[in-house]
């Protein structure tokens, strides 16, 4: 009966879009409103999610033949950072402890938005998930028994679920014109340091989305040309150089198709994706921010839901772009930095550099550090995320003891806290991590209470404060 308890929160939980809209359909419930407008507001909500999942599908699908390609051409090795694969295979193994992690992080998250001061409700599922793995990994390799791993990562990542997306709060209200969003996701921590040096080096009255263009080239101010034209771009440069070097890896990845034909279909596709996530969003936001504001208001006053990365994409098109571009590069530079490493005391894990991990880190590190240090600090800052996403992992394997089949975790938020458990576990036994996850958790709420006076992160001084 447990395992069966157990695999319906796992299942629940890796499906987002059932989690917030069945929040949608309560909050349309607890605002009475007609059976016909509850269908309708939970189904469009459904199908907005939907629109965003299968956007970053396709965006995925539409780069894993140019990894290929590169990683061929330049005849990359080393370990790929991929979430999902890490966590199937580390399910099979500590299936209980996570499952048992996912549920009380969930009731921890709704007790530290109830009686702290971060009212944020931590709605990207399958993020909870990767932090939870981590945890039930790193925590077991410390020899704690089995509840304590549970109550131990339940109470780390509910706690971490309702204040990491404080970090990043007041660039993504910046971003979006409003405090009825917060970001939830595992890479905070790299968006976190990206703004702070946007902030340092950037001028945020030059915005990346005031680019003038000729009037020539004023197509290219239309997203979907400009990411269709670039992509295209890449896609072909990368193509010939895989039919110099690699001619058996390209003819395969090509499978009959004319080189250019190939390049045009798979840069249109990517294209095609962001245009999908898009929409998705904006169908998405229309239904979820007056519902759950309507079920917030009774239950958990000021709440704010804090939801996937792709919603941050619809405000700043430019800086979409010209992050990917940006992180894209300084994913490259951290690769080569590693490779020169090998063999030295200070050698890293070497991970390889992926599209996938560049496009939607440093998308939203150019969407964020552009609203704090403009064009240029949305450069600097989505170059940063580059390297890190490729630092942070290693550090993950090295000093987080994570590795689950020759794989890992990408997230910066993931890495420290596996880094966390496991060094401070050294230090003080898996028992005295136990007691400090302890304090961690009522550290918000004891803070919130001696600054009682003071106005909450998510409080609106009056009905219609925006940024």
């Amino acid at each position: 009966m447990l395992n069966i308890i157990l695999k319906f929160i796992v299942q629940f939980l890796s499906n987002p879009t059932i989690l917030i809209a069945l929040i949608v359909m309560i909050g349309l419930l607890i605002q009475k409103k007609k059976t016909p407008d509850i269908i309708k507001g939970t189904l469009k909500t459904i199908i907005g999610f939907s629109l965003i999942s299968a956007g970053a599908g396709v965006v995925i699908g539409s780069l894993d033949p140019l990894n290929t390609l590169m990683s061929s051409t330049f005849n990359l090795t080393g370990t790929l950072p991929v979430n999902e694969s890490a966590f199937a295979v580390a399910s099979a193994k500590f299936g209980t402890a996570l499952s048992g992690i996912m549920a009380i992080s969930l009731i921890v998250n709704v007790v530290q938005a109830r009686f702290s001061k971060f009212k944020f409700v931590y709605l990207t599922g399958h993020e909870v998930m990767w932090v939870s793995t981590v945890c039930a990994i790193s925590l077991n390799a410390l020899n704690m028994p089995t509840w304590q791993v549970i109550l131990c990562g339940g109470l780390l990542t509910g706690t971490y679920m309702a204040v990491s997306p404080a970090l990043i709060y007041k660039s993504v209200c910046k971003v979006t014109g409003s405090k009825d969003l917060a970001v939830g996701h595992s890479g905070i921590v790299y968006y976190w340091i990206a703004i702070i040096l946007a902030r340092l080096t950037g001028n945020k009255e030059k915005s990346a989305e005031e680019i003038k263009v000729p009037k020539s080239l004023n197509m290219l101010r239309d997203l979907t040309i400009s990411l269709s034209l670039a992509m295209i771009f890449v896609y072909l440069i990368v193509s010939v150089l895989a039919m110099i070097f690699a001619p058996d890896v390209a003819t395969k990845t090509f499978a009959g198709t004319n080189l250019i034909i190939f390049s045009i279909t798979y840069g249109a596709q990517f294209a095609v994706a962001i245009y999908i996530i898009q929409a998705g969003v904006r169908m998405f936001v229309a239904e979820l921010v007056p519902a759950f504001k309507g079920a917030a208001d009774k239950f958990i006053p000021n709440a704010v839901p804090a939801v996937d990365i792709p919603i941050l994409f619809p405000y700043q098109p430019n800086s979409v772009l010209i992050g990917f571009i940006s992180a894209t590069i300084g994913c490259i530079i951290a690769f080569f930095i590693q490779v020169v490493c090998i063999g030295t005391p200070i050698e890293l894990p070497l991970i390889l550099p992926t599209l996938f991990c560049s496009f939607f880190y440093g998308a939203t590190s150019g969407c964020l550090c552009n609203k704090e240090g403009g064009l240029r600090g949305a450069i600097v800052g989505s170059v940063f995320t580059g390297f890190a996403i490729s630092i942070f992992p290693a550090l993950l394997i090295k000093f987080g003891k994570v590795l689950v089949d020759g794989t890992t975790f990408g997230g910066s938020d993931a890495a420290v806290i596996a880094i966390f458990n496991t060094q401070v576990g050294r230090l003080i036994s898996g028992t005295g991590i136990f007691v400090v996850t302890i304090i961690l958790f009522l550290s918000p709420i004891v803070w919130s209470i001696l600054t009682k006076s003071k106005p909450g992160i998510t409080e609106r001084r009056n009905e219609n404060e925006n940024f």
